[in-house]
């Protein structure tokens, strides 16, 4: 029973050193869009805002747009039939900027996701030869559309999609964000694998996402994901189909957002996100949870039945699976800043992570579907 206990943890431990690696390696290779010199001047971009209950971050985010060094842009806010104030506070952040307009959208149609319909909506009224979609909490870095322009071109696969840097206050967000960043870079979109040309891996950042119109167009836009609930990652597979390419690049400091603010929209966004991410349905949804939240568990429990039963080779084995858990937390603090003392806390917020995407996907297999920003989608896919 030790053998076989020794075993699995070893596999884990394996898994997390293979994870760790690839970390460290992607950290060396990533694209820097923060180091590209700018373009200046270029053709019209025309940045696209879906907003649903964002008054508390919709500000700052329309803010940095108006603040962009790149002269040849237009935003388009579209205010997805919120609840709380975000079309006025997006108009008293455009300050009669002619470049901005805020617009309400039109009530939700059957079969769409909230999200989808608003980018949509934002498309039909953009005069732009290329597209950026962001969200109303992302905040951008007055250079960051010069540079990322100029590296889509310059790069020449199609679009490009910047992974903003999330900000994190408090415990929950701390111990989660991390491990969800890990949990994607692992499981579900490696970095090597989703900027290849060979593999059907693709991954893109709802919170910025680059494209030239021709190119969106071609694919369908969102109206061929429209009832997708991940939306970004269906764009982006269906770009990489066309042999085109979102090329995944960290933001740096080049856009940042707050993704999530306490434990329970924590537990509910990636309720919806999570359960959505692993492909052919709920129940595979439901078995790739367990699985992440086994291999979460198997190295602390080996280290601790180690050294209670005094096992040196299954302690080491344990030790070895924990200390690479605790580099890949301290790896994801490029994207996801995190105090040092957070190290610890990888295992949790797989565990955390786990929990919240089985829950989503019972939602699924029970035909409610995820709730988010007051709607629920039984029908999402």
């Amino acid at each position: 029973m030790r053998d076989d206990i020794r075993l699995t943890a070893g596999v884990a431990a394996a898994l997390w050193a293979g994870a760790a690696a690839l970390a460290v390696h992607e950290r060396r290779i990533a694209p820097r869009a923060d180091l590209e010199p700018p373009a200046r001047p270029g053709p019209l971009v025309s940045v696209i805002v879906p907003a649903r209950d964002e008054a508390r971050g919709i500000g700052a985010a329309v803010r940095s747009l108006r603040a962009l060094d790149y002269d040849h842009v237009e935003v388009i806010v579209v205010d997805d039939q919120s609840t709380d104030g975000t079309g006025a506070a997006a108009r008293e952040a455009a300050g009669g900027d002619r470049r901005v307009s805020v617009v309400t959208g039109d009530p939700l149609p059957e079969g769409w996701v909230g999200k989808p319909w608003a980018c949509w909506q934002g498309v039909t009224r953009a005069r732009g030869e290329w597209l950026l979609f962001t969200d109303g909490d992302v905040v951008h870095s007055p250079d960051s559309l010069g540079r990322t322009l100029a590296m889509a071109r310059r790069l020449g696969r199609g679009g490009l999609t910047l992974l903003p840097t999330i900000d994190c206050l408090g415990v929950v967000e701390r111990a989660v964000m991390p491990a969800a960043l890990t949990a994607i870079a692992t499981f579900v979109a490696p970095g090597p694998l989703a900027r290849s040309a060979r593999s059907r891996v693709a991954i893109a950042a709802g919170g910025y996402i680059l494209i030239p119109r021709e190119l969106y167009d071609r694919v369908g836009g969102h109206s061929a994901i429209r009832g997708r609930m991940v939306d970004d990652v269906c764009l982006a597979a269906a770009v990489k189909r066309t042999g085109s390419l979102l090329v995944p690049v960290p933001a740096g400091r080049l856009a940042r957002l707050r993704m999530y603010h306490g434990g329970r929209e924590v537990w509910d966004g990636w309720s919806k996100n999570a359960s959505f991410a692993a492909a052919g349905g709920a129940a595979k949804g439901l078995t790739s949870a367990a699985t992440v939240a086994a291999l979460a568990v198997l190295p602390v429990a080996a280290a601790v039945s180690g050294v209670r039963s005094r096992d040196a080779g299954l302690a080491a084995v344990g030790a070895g699976g924990v200390g690479a858990l605790m580099t890949l937390q301290r790896l994801a603090n490029w994207a996801v800043p995190t105090p040092a003392r957070y190290a610890p806390t990888l295992p949790v917020g797989l565990l955390v992570l786990s929990g919240a995407a089985a829950r989503g996907a019972v939602e699924r297999m029970r035909g409610i579907g995820p709730r988010w920003r007051g709607r629920r989608y039984p029908l999402a896919r």
